[in-house]
């Protein structure tokens, strides 16, 4: 599987969720309608149904694997942040002070949009 296609699997897998259950409405549907204009004195959609609610359930499950993953990232982000998230911006913030004035600079010029676009034009 490629990169992309990694980066992009629980799109994916979300975007199956909601699709799923209409792309199922639609084939047992359609399947319905032919199967009542070839009845033969069996109902054959009913297999259709079944295969097609299992695809629906397979979609869900992933997204629900994606989502609970998803909010247990949040969770551990919340407390990693909550547990050194200022403690290391301070730190962070005191390294650059006592290293060279040029990189103190290039963080306030990083932080500020205004300084960034004054650099970019050329006018600072």
């Amino acid at each position: 599987m490629s990169l992309l296609g990694t980066l992009l699997r629980p799109v994916r897998d979300l975007t199956e969720a909601v699709v799923m259950p209409l792309r199922a409405v639609f084939v047992v549907g359609l399947c319905w309608f032919i199967n009542s204009m070839t009845y033969a004195g069996v109902w054959w959609v009913k297999w259709v149904a079944l295969g097609m609610g299992i695809a629906v359930l397979v979609a869900w499950a992933r997204a629900a694997r994606t989502l609970f993953v998803l909010a247990l990232v949040a969770l551990v982000g919340r407390w990693v942040w909550k547990r050194w998230g200022d403690d290391a911006k301070r730190q962070f913030d005191d390294w650059v002070q006592r290293t060279q004035p040029k990189a103190a600079q290039v963080l306030e010029i990083v932080r500020s949009p205004r300084q960034r676009a004054d650099v970019i034009d050329g006018a600072a």
